[in-house]
């Protein structure tokens, strides 16, 4: 009888490769035929799931932003207690940097140097194929637009007077130092642990404001 394959996850195992082969070996290596190889497939496996490298290429950013839109909103959105909010807040931006943890979160173990540099990649890669594609970055302002409503509901739900207008500014500009810290990452300028305790001190100025 032959084996059931979950396509689901045969794709994400390929798009791991992918990552995996660009962050080694530099994008002029990946092809489809060595993504392949890195992921322990035939060429033909792979072309079943994927008709080329850019359709790779998509499904791995799509990915990327799913974790993101999932993860981190549902964080906020689930969130109840004032007093929680802070710390919410900045346990999602810490999320949404690599290797980055305050310590607290038991599910948030450091990851090594490799997988941080290569997660790192992928939100460059994202941010790039986004420029070149007006369904991926409009599905991108959408996904940030959707981030930082809800940043703002939990600003506003700790700190009762802010204005909605000042919350909102308030979580475009985190969301703002998130990015910029990325190209610090992506550049080797910082670590994972020195963009952590930067987010951790411009999150305090927020809700201490």
């Amino acid at each position: 009888m032959p084996k059931i394959v979950d396509r689901k996850q045969r794709r994400d195992e390929v798009a791991a490769a992918l990552w995996r082969l660009a962050y080694r070996d530099g994008w002029n290596a990946v092809s489809l035929r060595r993504v392949a190889s890195e992921a322990g497939l035939s060429l033909g496996s792979v072309q079943h799931y994927f008709a080329g490298t850019d359709d790779l290429l998509d499904y791995a950013v799509g990915e990327v932003l799913d974790i993101l839109d999932e993860r981190l909103v549902d964080q906020l959105t689930t969130l109840a207690d004032p007093q929680h909010a802070e710390s919410t807040v900045r346990r999602v931006l810490q999320n949404m940097i690599p290797g980055a943890t305050d310590g607290s979160d038991p599910s948030s173990a450091p990851v090594s140097d490799d997988v941080w540099r290569i997660q790192v990649m992928a939100w460059l890669t994202m941010v790039s194929r986004a420029a070149q594609n007006p369904e991926m970055s409009a599905r991108l302002s959408a996904d940030s637009d959707r981030l930082a409503q809800a940043i703002a509901a939990a600003i506003r739900m700790s700190a009762t007077r802010r204005s909605l207008e000042e919350a909102q500014r308030d979580a475009r500009g985190l969301l703002s130092l998130v990015e910029g810290l990325m190209l610090q990452l992506a550049r080797r300028d910082i670590g994972p642990a020195e963009a952590s305790m930067t987010i951790t001190r411009f999150v305090a100025a927020v809700f201490t404001h």
